[in-house]
């Protein structure tokens, strides 16, 4: 069984500490319920306030398109012609005119044949997933397939529904939405998983927050730029500015030929808004 797999246990009497800023999370509004080793969110957690659909603005709901009828979907990944889902759904056999916020739920795992077809139910889990490595790991425990598989061939569709309005794409393989692209993952040598979304060896967490927020928003020409230069080393380190150009080949597809920026300061060059919250949020954001 693959290393990537392989969690540190948690003493029973101390609870697991919980995500910092600085971890990478799939969903920014589930971090203070997301384990900062495990990436898992607890079952009791993940089924709190599961009815609930948002706030609602002239009969839509901000929450409601990405849920499944009355199911709350936690993950959605293609691979191999399939569609692996893990879900809130509603207990069976309760009435139907039970009030929203009295219905009873329960995790579950589905797989499916295609987008928006129905499928079956899998086993159930027991904690959902919430950073890129603990949802490889997921669907080992699910597919029982290679680390190099998934990294190779698995796309994240709730992640496209988040960026698209909550609409399905047109292909099971949108671009863009690869375990590879959007994760920057890869494969080391000995097998084990690497993401550029946790930080680097040697590198300032809070830095490479900064240079994560900064790949998201999509500036790539102007990053192609600061890594190629002086600074990117100065400011980062070799080994950052080595995992700089890396995140860029995995996102952008290479450096490509870009004259050096100027000697300009990181932050300088791509200031934080006065209302922004440097968080490490996977992905980007959402449209």
């Amino acid at each position: 069984m693959s290393k990537v797999l392989e969690t540190q246990p948690v003493a029973a009497e101390e609870p697991e500490r919980k995500a910092t800023p600085h971890t990478a999370v799939l969903d920014p509004e589930r971090r203070k319920d997301t384990g900062l080793k495990s990436g898992l969110i607890a079952e009791k957690d993940a089924l709190y306030m599961a009815y609930y659909q948002g706030a609602v603005f002239r009969g839509h709901s901000s929450l409601s398109s990405l849920r499944l009828g009355k199911e709350v979907v936690f993950y959605e990944v293609a691979l191999h012609g399939k569609v692996y889902r893990a879900l809130a759904r509603p207990v069976p056999s309760q009435g139907s005119r039970t009030a929203a916020r009295d219905l009873k739920y329960a995790l579950a795992r589905a797989c499916s044949e295609g987008l928006q077809k129905d499928g079956w139910l899998l086993e159930p889990p027991t904690a959902i997933p919430n950073t890129p490595r603990a949802l490889v790991r997921e669907l080992q425990d699910v597919t029982d397939l290679a680390v190099e598989d998934i990294v190779d061939n698995a796309y994240s569709i709730l992640n496209y529904r988040r960026h698209h309005g909550a609409h399905y794409p047109d292909s099971m393989e949108p671009k863009g939405y690869s375990f590879r692209e959007l994760f920057l993952m890869s494969v080391d040598t000995d097998g084990n998983l690497k993401t550029l979304y946790e930080t680097p060896s040697g590198v300032n967490p809070e830095k490479w927050t900064n240079f994560l927020r900064v790949l998201d928003r999509k500036e790539c020409e102007a990053l192609r730029q600061y890594a190629v230069s002086g600074m990117a080393a100065g400011e980062y380190g070799e080994d950052g500015a080595m995992a700089i150009r890396e995140a860029l080949h995995l996102r952008d597809g290479g450096l490509r030929a870009v004259p050096p920026a100027s000697y300009i300061p990181f932050m300088e060059r791509f200031p934080l808004a006065d209302h922004q919250k440097l968080e490490r949020n996977v992905g980007g954001q959402r449209r």
